[in-house]
């Protein structure tokens, strides 16, 4: 979905297991996260795999670290979710800044709002044969959100935030970018947000 060489900044590379398979791609390659804990599993990693050419650093999503002054691609792989929509569009102005003429931003697995209650329907609640059965789970369902909204549980339902395509378009825009969707393969209730300046 994104061209190699140059220099690749993954945002939210976790234990780094993307950001090594990717390495190899790149000359060089930025990798940031906020958790140390995670940090601490992408050196192991990447001290397992052998890979030379990745950096790692502390930052978030929404302000990279400023030693990282550019980038050809920037991937965020399965971060969007963890964002408002206000912290998403402070991540593409991020991008905006650091990323070089001609490079590209993959925001992947975005979940989409416009699959949720589907989403919802077969995984939280999968079809029952007798209708009390079905409006049982549905009960419980809400039960769960509302528990999820007073905890302020985020990660409820084992997704996060979900987003509209249109609100991405327009966060895009505003930021400079002009963006294209594509389907998640493997993860049906998500798509892949391409942006190119």
């Amino acid at each position: 979905m994104f061209p190699s060489r140059g220099t690749l900044l993954d945002v939210g590379c976790g234990s780094c297991q993307v950001t090594t398979y990717l390495a190899r791609e790149f000359e060089q390659v930025y990798a940031l996260d906020f958790s140390e804990t995670m940090l601490t599993a992408g050196r192991e990693r990447i001290e397992r795999v052998g890979a030379t050419n990745i950096q790692l650093f502390h930052g978030t999503a929404q302000e990279f670290p400023r030693v990282v002054n550019h980038a050809d691609v920037i991937l965020s792989y399965g971060v969007v979710q963890y964002l408002t929509l206000e912290d998403f569009i402070q991540h593409l102005h991020e991008c905006r800044r650091l990323l070089t003429k001609g490079g590209i931003v993959c925001a992947a697995l975005i979940p989409n709002v416009a699959l949720k209650k589907t989403y919802y329907r077969e995984k939280l609640i999968p079809p029952q044969d007798q209708l009390a059965g079905e409006l049982r789970r549905w009960m419980k369902l809400t039960r769960r959100r509302i528990k999820a909204f007073l905890e302020k549980d985020l990660l409820w339902d084992g997704i996060g935030n979900w987003f509209h395509q249109a609100d991405v378009r327009q966060a895009a825009n505003a930021a400079g970018f002009d963006v294209e969707f594509r389907n998640s393969w493997f993860y049906e209730y998500r798509f892949h947000a391409l942006l190119r300046p």
